[in-house]
C-alpha cells in the first residue's frame, strides 16, 4: 500500500513538472530576464542634432535601469523610414528600439515608393519629451513675420528646407502651403529641400543654400537666432518659455498650424511581448523621473515628459489620421 502511494505521488509530481515545463515552454525565455544583451536605440537622423543628443542623455541613464548598455545607432534618410525599417525588421525581443521625434514613421508608407511600413508594424513603448516645431528664415531674407514670408515677392525663389522628405517637418510645410493657398487663392510655389536631419539643415541655412525652414526646436536653433536665422513662429498653442518674444502661428493669424508639437517617442517591433514592453515602459518612466536627466534636457531646452504605451499609441493614431489628409490634399501619396 505504501509503495503504491509513493508510486502515485511520483506520477503526480512528474505530471505536475511536465505541465509546468509545457506551460513555460510556450513563453519566450527573454520575457523573464530581459534584457540579456545591449539595447540599441535607432535614431533616424544624423548624429549631432537635437534628437541624437537627447537620445544619448536618456540612454546613459536607461542603462542603469535595464542593467545593460544602451547604444545609439544613427540611420538617417527618407523621412525617418530608413531607421524605421531597421527596427521593424529586427527581432521582436525588445533589444532594438526606435527613438524618433514625431509620427512620420507611422504613415511613411503613403510617401515613399515600395515602403509598406505602417503603425501596426510597431509596438509603442512610451513618449519621453515634447519637441515643438518652429518656422525660421535666414537673416538674409527680408521677412520678420509669417505674413511677410507668405507674401514674399518671388516665392519660387525661396528654398524651404525640412529635416527629411516625407518627414513631419515636410508635412508641416505642406500644411503651410495649403493655408497660404486658401488665403490668397494662389499656389505657394516654394522649393522644398530635404535634409537628413537637423544638423545638415542648419548648415544649409547658414551657408545660404536655403532661405527658410520648418524645423524642430532645439538649443541649436536658439543659439543661431539673430545670427544666421530668425525664428518667425512657434507651431504651438502657447509661446515657448525659451522664446517668449516669438509669437505662435495662431497669434499671427494661422491657427491651422497650431498644435504641431510632436513627441519624442520610442517603439519596438510588432510582436514584442507585453512583458518586455512593460519592462521598458517602467524603466523609461524611472529614467524620465531622474532629476539629472531632466536637468540635462532642460539645458538643451527639451521639454521632458512621460506618456505610457497606451497614451502614445492613441497619439500616434490621431497623428496618422491628421497627416493622411494632408498627404492626400498635397498629392504626395504614392498609392
Amino acid at each position: 500500500m505504501q509503495q503504491t502511494r509513493r508510486s502515485t505521488c511520483r506520477q503526480l509530481a512528474h505530471g505536475l513538472m511536465a505541465g509546468l515545463i509545457a506551460t513555460f515552454a510556450g513563453l519566450p525565455a527573454f520575457a523573464a530576464d530581459f534584457p540579456t544583451k545591449p539595447v540599441t536605440l535607432v535614431v533616424p537622423f544624423a548624429a549631432g542634432g537635437g534628437l541624437d543628443v537627447t537620445a544619448r542623455i536618456i540612454a546613459e541613464r536607461l542603462k542603469d535601469e535595464l542593467g545593460q548598455p544602451v547604444v545609439i545607432l544613427n540611420r538617417p534618410g527618407a523621412g525617418s523610414s530608413v531607421g524605421a525599417r531597421v527596427v521593424a525588421s529586427a527581432p521582436a525581443d525588445g533589444h532594438t528600439l526606435f527613438f524618433t521625434s514625431g509620427s512620420a514613421y507611422a504613415f511613411v508608407n503613403q510617401l515613399v515608393p515600395n515602403m509598406e511600413l505602417k503603425l501596426q508594424d510597431f509596438a509603442p513603448v512610451a513618449a519621453v519629451a515634447s519637441n515643438p516645431a518652429v518656422i525660421v528664415a535666414s537673416t538674409k531674407v527680408p521677412v520678420k513675420t509669417l505674413a511677410e514670408l507668405a507674401g514674399y515677392a518671388n516665392p519660387a525663389d525661396i528654398s524651404f528646407c525640412s529635416t527629411g522628405a516625407g518627414g513631419l517637418n515636410h508635412l508641416q510645410l505642406e500644411m503651410f502651403r495649403n493655408v497660404v493657398k486658401t488665403r490668397t487663392g494662389k499656389n505657394y510655389g516654394v522649393v522644398h529641400v530635404p535634409y537628413n536631419g537637423l544638423a545638415p539643415a542648419l548648415t544649409g541655412i547658414r551657408d545660404g543654400s536655403v532661405q527658410a525652414c520648418m524645423l524642430p526646436y532645439t538649443a541649436l536653433v536658439k543659439n543661431l537666432n539673430g545670427k544666421d536665422l530668425r525664428v518667425l513662429a512657434v507651431q504651438s498653442k502657447a509661446r515657448l518659455p525659451w522664446l517668449p518674444d516669438v509669437p505662435t502661428t495662431g497669434q499671427q493669424g494661422y491657427p491651422e498650424m497650431d498644435g504641431n508639437d510632436s513627441f519624442i517617442n520610442i517603439a519596438a517591433p510588432k510582436g514584442t511581448p507585453e512583458a518586455v514592453i512593460a519592462r521598458l515602459e517602467g524603466a523609461l518612466q524611472k529614467t524620465m523621473a531622474d532629476a539629472t536627466v531632466r536637468k540635462k534636457l532642460e539645458e538643451l531646452e527639451v521639454q521632458s515628459l512621460f506618456m505610457g504605451s497606451r497614451e502614445t499609441q492613441k497619439w500616434l493614431e490621431d497623428e496618422v489620421r491628421k497627416f493622411t489628409t494632408i498627404i492626400r490634399d498635397a498629392g504626395l501619396t504614392t498609392k
